[in-house]
């Protein structure tokens, strides 16, 4: 019986804006799994998330029930909320 698997990992970079230091060390593990818990609400797996203070990477796999454009910007404005608060 054919069947069609798709597999689809995105190494994913983004930074703030200006480049400023936003994510200090003591918030950063909070951050990181707040992003993956982002992920996990559209259907993808966080496989890895780190940076440093000015930007985060992300190994993402991710389902094609979502455009990564759309993955993206929820990652950024959610994440811009999260640290604003």
């Amino acid at each position: 019986m054919p069947s069609t698997h798709t597999s689809l990992h995105y190494h994913i970079v983004f930074s703030t804006k200006h480049r400023e230091h936003w994510f200090i060390p003591s918030i950063s593990p909070k951050l990181h799994a707040y992003l993956g818990g982002i992920i996990r609400g559209l259907d993808g797996h966080p496989h890895a998330c780190g940076g440093i203070g000015d930007h985060v990477h992300f190994l993402v796999g991710r389902s094609q029930n979502h455009r990564l454009a759309d993955v993206v910007r929820e990652l950024k404005t959610d994440s811009s909320k999260w640290i604003k608060k």
